[in-house]
């Protein structure tokens, strides 16, 4: 692995809805670049706010998240826990795909938990559909692979048929999809 790779940390969240000044976060899938350390955390709002078309496309099972999912604080503790497992590697870097969407809604939980996020949630960062049009750009991919499912399709990327649909899942492809890419810048 080269030397920053062990910095990286692939991000994805499941939510109500696309306005994380509106709608919930459901779920948040964590991913080291090397595959270990995993983890989906589940958060339980104290009004769950969603979209229907938001609900048609993640499948998340509202009454599940109600009884199970953590509050914000106690999700944010989660979250600090994970990253603090890296505790030598700190600060870490945060990837994912459209990675700003799933960056907003961590600092609407922070804010819900009343905590000042930490910096791995601030604007360093690292976005795979960034990545794809400067390939797509540069004539070392297809314009077709500038969406997740085209580049998905393009590497032959499939989450775990029991992780389909997941924040966890989400992260597992997409940590695939970064070695792809970061492979090809060199």
């Amino acid at each position: 692995m080269k030397p920053m790779h062990d910095k990286l940390i692939i991000i994805d969240t499941e939510t109500g809805g696309l306005d994380p000044l509106t709608h919930s976060i459901l779920s948040i899938g964590f991913v080291a670049y090397d595959g270990s350390r995993q983890t989906e955390i589940f958060v339980r709002e104290p009004s769950i706010i969603s979209h229907p078309r938001s609900m048609e496309v993640n499948g998340i099972d509202l009454e599940w998240v109600e009884q199970n999912g953590l509050s914000p604080a106690a999700a944010v503790d989660a979250v600090e826990n994970y990253l603090n497992s890296f505790n030598k590697q700190r600060p870490l870097m945060m990837c994912g795909h459209n990675i700003q969407f799933d960056l907003a809604f961590m600092r609407r939980l922070y804010v819900m938990a009343d905590r000042k996020p930490p910096r791995e949630f601030t604007h360093r960062s690292l976005d795979t559909h960034s990545l794809l049009w400067a390939l797509a750009d540069a004539g070392k991919l297809p314009r077709k692979t500038c969406t997740s499912d085209g580049a998905f399709t393009y590497f032959n990327i499939q989450p775990p048929e029991e992780l389909r649909h997941t924040a966890l899942g989400d992260a597992v492809a997409t940590r695939k999809l970064v070695q792809h890419l970061l492979e090809l810048i060199g």
